[in-house]
This record gives C-alpha cells, sequence and structure tokens, in this order.
C-alpha cells in the first residue's frame, strides 16, 4: 500500500466541532484488524498509524489485497477493529456504540463505493436525496439539492431515470453526487473512477479536489486510476508521493505546503515516485 498526499492551505476551519488550526481530521493509532480464526487468520493491518489533516487529500494506492480497502472502511467506522484508537472529527470511533457511530456517520461522512449501491426503485435524484431525508430535510428541498447536484456531475438530464435505464458510469456518477449532497466533513472514496471514462473522470475528481480543499474538511481516495494523480493547472494540491518511512514515528517536511503523513504497517511501503 502506497500513501499518497495532496497537500493544501491549513488555515482555522469554521463549523463544527471546533478545531485548532491545521487539526488532524482523522487520527489513527496501533490499528490492528484480522479477518477468519485460528490457522486461517490472516492479520491484513498491522500496527497502522495515520494523520490525515483538514484541507488535505491523501491518497491510498497499492496492489490488490493490500488492505487499502479495509483502512478506509475502519476509517469510515463500517468496520470493527482488533486493536488501536481511531479519532475522527475530535471524536473517538472505537468508544461508541453501533448505533452512535451510525448516526456519527450519516452527519459528517459521505462515501463512494466501489460498488454503486443504489435503491433500485428510486430515480436518480432521489437517489441522491437520501443522505437529506435521513437528516431530516424537507422532502421537496432534498429533491431540489439533489437535482443540483446530479447537474454538476453531468446527468441534469438523467434526474428522473431509474438506475436500470441508467449506463454504469451514469450509476457511478449518481453515487458519486449522492456522497457530495450533504456536503460532508470527511470524504470516503474506493475506486471513485474506476467505471468512468476519462472527460467524465477528470470532472469527478475536480468535484472531489474541490471538497478537499475546504479548510474544515478531508478526503481519503483509494485508487488505481493515473488520472487522480493529474491535478489541474489551478491545483494547489498537486498530489505527491510520501517517503518510505524507516521507524514508526517517521515524520517529514518537503517544502513549506508538503509534508509527510505519520503512517506505518508492517512494513508497508511508502516510495516516491511509483509506477502505477
Amino acid at each position: 500500500m502506497t500513501f499518497m498526499d495532496g497537500a493544501s492551505q491549513s488555515q482555522e476551519p469554521m463549523g463544527e466541532p471546533a478545531r485548532p488550526q491545521a487539526s488532524a481530521a482523522v487520527q489513527v493509532r496501533g490499528l490492528v484488524k484480522s479477518f477468519g480464526s485460528g490457522e486461517t487468520s490472516v492479520t491484513v493491518l498491522k500496527g497502522i498509524d495515520l494523520d490525515v489533516y483538514f484541507g488535505e487529500l491523501l491518497l491510498l494506492v497499492g496492489e490488490s489485497g493490500g488492505g487499502k480497502t479495509t483502512l478506509l472502511s475502519a476509517i469510515a467506522g463500517i468496520l470493527d477493529i482488533d486493536a488501536g484508537d481511531l479519532q475522527v472529527l475530535g471524536t473517538s470511533l472505537t468508544s461508541m456504540s453501533p448505533g452512535t457511530r451510525t448516526k456519527f456517520r450519516g452527519r459528517t461522512m459521505g462515501f463512494i463505493y466501489q460498488q454503486f449501491n443504489l435503491l433500485p426503485a428510486l430515480t436518480a435524484a432521489e437517489n441522491v436525496s437520501v443522505p437529506l431525508l435521513i437528516q431530516n430535510n424537507r422532502k421537496s428541498e432534498a429533491i431540489e439539492r439533489a437535482r443540483l447536484m446530479l447537474e454538476r456531475v453531468g446527468l441534469g438530464d438523467r434526474t428522473e431515470f431509474l438506475p436500470k435505464n441508467l449506463s454504469g458510469g451514469q450509476q457511478q456518477r449518481v453515487a458519486i453526487a449522492r456522497a457530495l449532497v450533504n456536503e460532508p466533513q470527511l470524504l470516503v472514496c474506493d475506486e471513485p473512477t474506476a467505471a468512468l471514462d476519462g472527460p467524465n473522470g477528470h470532472k469527478i475528481m475536480e468535484l472531489i479536489r474541490d471538497v478537499g480543499r475546504a479548510s474544515d474538511r478531508c478526503v481519503i481516495v483509494v485508487t488505481h486510476d493515473s488520472r487522480v494523480f493529474q491535478p489541474s493547472h489551478e491545483d494547489s494540491q498537486s498530489v505527491q508521493c510520501l517517503a518510505r518511512p524507516r521507524r514508526r514515528d517517521a515524520r517529514g517536511l518537503d517544502g513549506p505546503d508538503r509534508r509527510q503523513t505519520d503512517a506505518h504497517a508492517d512494513g508497508i511501503d511508502r516510495t516516491a515516485p511509483v509506477p502505477l
């Protein structure tokens, strides 16, 4: 697994909960996760330490089966961990009950999955409106905001289509609109551009980067897509690959707007640059 970082300006974030300047949106300490039991047990994450700051875009890149999606799922609070601590937006996920964690996710996070997970009986606009309805927004307002977000992803003329009448790429864009409509503080993305062609892939990455530019938000992306590493000329978040830590607490600085995250996982490499 490779950790790549799109650094941006650190400013005093606004909104709730209150946070100090340049504070970490995500703090992972000693995270361990295994699957199976007994002789068939496989430890996927072995003592991960990671800080992700507000106003950042962090990329997790590596071979399939390296634990990227497992780490992302743990940070998002949808996968229980075996050991360690997870602090997200100043709150400990490991100390939350399942019900409290679910409400916290709905209030603060947006998710883009490899699978679209659209509700087949709902139109595109209705699917996108679901996070807003969960937060008790009025249906008329939720649908209007959903339509506006669908326009931003290039589907303004598909708002009333059912998922079965949309192409795979269009369904992916509906799922992305759903993740962004609630203006989440933490956006987690698992291969967000995998089903998209070149122009639409770049358009979606610009939307994702816009979230990461905000000083009170951050974005974590799992990807194999080299287009993700190609910021626009206006993008100050030029994505870079981080150096491999030689010890668990390794951290370094590389220029005024760049940093190395405090990340480690049983010899997992963070080499620069890496061929993809």
